[in-house]
């Protein structure tokens, strides 16, 4: 099986798609219904305007009405295909950026961070739980149980209990000695259902994805532990009732997770799923992960009290000192025209990222908004945020009016944050909303009367998430001017 890629939202055509997957026009067709079946594909919805954008772009004709929207790994009826993130333009097959992105997925889904809200249709999440019960493998190896034994006299930690009880003393000065000792023997059970179970999964799951061509791109070396197969050892019934058994008493948070994960393997028919099926590991929502990543890399203060933060706080503030930078923020308030009780909490602003730096002994109040776009570089500006972003991230910076001055900030920064595949940071473009928004920014020059938008080297980021530091000091500063 040879893996094939596709850029996430480039508008492909049937033709582009047949070439790349190599077969006959009947079987594309299948391929992209089973694909839009779950919603990895879906038909291009564009306005008139949207239209002109995709041809300057992408060069985009009407008969390039798919897009993937998605970002991981597919495999339709035995074609694996790997999409990978939108802002990836200068290759083909970004194998090396595809390895980070899936350990981003993975680290996500770990995390519980991973939204990816079920699109209906028919699908199974086997190709996730082949590759998490390999990571669960090369993290803590084989699942296995021990027996303790007990052994007159024999090799091991003595069990003075246990001799204490069995056992008569000799008496010497008043002092019991034991002339025969029991110890503790424990040796692993090599002949435990489970612990072969566990073996035939993994090394069925080994030879599938080594035959997917994935092994590679998912960093997973080979694993031949035994030439069984799950059928070899029981009847799928069987197996699940001994896993059932293991679970209600097993207590090791990792073992109970392979359990979990072998169970549902077996559900779903293990490597012999329905070809009809489609398998996937990633998301439909990886603007999140760009979100998520963002925070990490700027270190993001929004859920730190306030008697947390790195500054002194004022005496104005010290009776919210337990409030969340996120929680001092204003909320609408509703009244009925009769005079009756308010409404209550309701929504309120929730930036993305709100942190605070010093550059050339300046202290700066900084807000970023992590967006998920890939607007033009060059030319005529298109695919950057729109009003109701702007209007947003100017509301932000007046929520905190108060917070800001009375905490003597120098300055408040104000930025919008894109993805790139380059190596540098790029300044795309500044908005400003004059007319509208000069009563938000205010008087005062602390506060920003525009939103920069900056292009970040995307690998930079989520290596700052994968290993949960913030970037480097040259990157940030360059933001900041």
């Amino acid at each position: 099986m040879r893996a094939v890629y596709f850029r996430e939202l480039r508008p492909y055509s049937e033709d582009e798609i047949r070439a790349e997957l190599a077969v006959g026009i009947n079987e594309t067709r299948a391929v992209i219904d089973a694909l839009m079946d779950c919603g990895i594909v879906r038909y291009r919805t564009v306005d008139e305007r949207d239209e002109e954008e995709l041809l300057e772009a992408d060069g985009a004709s009407a008969a390039q009405r798919y897009q993937f929207r998605f970002v991981g790994i597919v495999i339709a009826r035995s074609h694996a295909i790997v999409c990978y993130p939108k802002y990836l333009r200068s290759a083909t097959r970004p194998e090396g950026e595809m390895k980070q992105v899936l350990d981003v997925i993975r680290k996500l889904g770990q995390e519980g961070k991973l939204l990816d809200p079920q699109e209906g249709g028919t699908h199974c999440d086997q190709l996730a739980l082949m590759t998490r019960l390999l990571w669960l493998y090369d993290e803590y190896g084989i699942y296995s149980n021990f027996e303790e034994t007990r052994v007159l006299n024999g090799p091991g930690v003595i069990d003075w209990q246990r001799t204490i009880d069995m056992e008569t003393p000799v008496i010497s000065d008043g002092v019991p000695i034991y002339l025969d000792l029991w110890t503790r023997k424990t040796r692993r059970d090599e002949y435990d259902l489970i612990m072969r179970l566990h073996m035939a999964i993994l090394s069925e799951c080994s030879r599938f994805l080594e035959g997917s061509g994935l092994s590679s791109l998912l960093s997973i070396g080979t694993v031949e532990l035994t030439d069984e197969n799950p059928a070899d050892i029981g009847e799928a019934e069987y197996l699940q009732w001994l896993i059932d058994r293991e679970r209600a008493s097993q207590y090791v948070t990792w073992k109970q997770d392979v359990l979990d994960l072998m169970r549902y393997y077996l559900a779903e028919h293990g490597a012999d799923a329905d070809r009809g099926q489609v398998m996937r590991l990633g998301t439909t929502s990886y603007y999140h992960a760009w979100e998520v990543a963002c925070k990490t890399a700027f270190g993001d203060l929004l859920d730190y009290r306030l008697l947390e933060l790195p500054l002194k706080l004022s005496d104005a503030w010290l009776e919210d000192k337990s409030k969340t930078l996120l929680q001092i923020i204003p909320r609408p308030l509703w009244k009925r025209a009769q005079g009756m009780d308010d409404a209550g909490d309701v929504d309120t602003l929730i930036p993305d990222t709100v942190t605070f730096t010093e550059v050339r002994g300046r202290r700066l109040f900084c807000i970023y908004d992590a967006k998920y776009y890939s607007p033009s570089r060059q030319g005529r500006i298109y695919g950057q945020p729109g009003v109701e972003s702007i209007t947003k991230q100017f509301l932000y910076q007046s929520a905190y009016q108060r917070f800001v001055e009375e905490h003597d900030f120098d300055g408040v920064v104000n930025t919008f944050l894109v993805p790139s595949e380059e190596d540098n940071p790029a300044l795309v473009a500044s908005v400003s909303f004059p007319g509208v928004m000069s009563a938000v920014t205010g008087a005062s020059e602390k506060f920003s009367d525009h939103i920069d938008m900056w292009a970040l080297p995307a690998h930079e980021v989520f290596d700052c998430y994968l290993r949960g530091r913030e970037l480097d000091s040259a990157i940030y500063e360059s933001l900041l001017g």
